[in-house]
């Protein structure tokens, strides 16, 4: 089970980007091939991925994963990356919950001949799914 822990947060007054910084706090995570159960960490990387706006500042979360080392010797994955299914998919820029707000408001326009040059949307007016 994932398990994620913000650890600060910052503004960025020039830009209007609130931005967290986050970093998993499992122990370790299970291989995605063969399942097994690894907490040897192989390496670090940062993740940024937008998400819906926060008191009409845009949010952007910094997000640390961890890269593990697989134990099993039959299993052709050296390395596997921490899963945050509950945060975004895999190789994904945007959070699940903003992903979801964008496919809303691209079923409300349904193809239709969408807004006018420079319309911002109002994540207030969005409709609900």
């Amino acid at each position: 089970m994932e398990s994620t822990r913000w650890m600060s947060r910052r503004s960025r007054a020039a830009f209007g980007t609130v931005e967290v910084v986050a970093k998993g706090r499992a122990a370790g995570a299970a291989c995605p091939d063969c399942g097994c159960f690894s907490d040897r960490v192989h390496d670090r990387y940062q993740r940024r991925l937008k998400d819906l706006p926060l008191a009409e500042q845009g949010l952007a979360i910094r997000l640390t994963v961890r890269r593990f080392i697989c134990g099993s010797a039959d299993c052709p994955r050296r390395t596997f990356a921490e899963p945050f299914f509950q945060v975004t998919a895999p190789y994904a820029r945007f959070t699940t919950r903003l992903n979801h707000a964008l496919e809303r408001v691209g079923l409300a326009w349904a193809g239709r001949g969408g807004p006018a040059p420079g319309w911002r949307p109002s994540w207030a007016s969005a409709p609900e799914g």
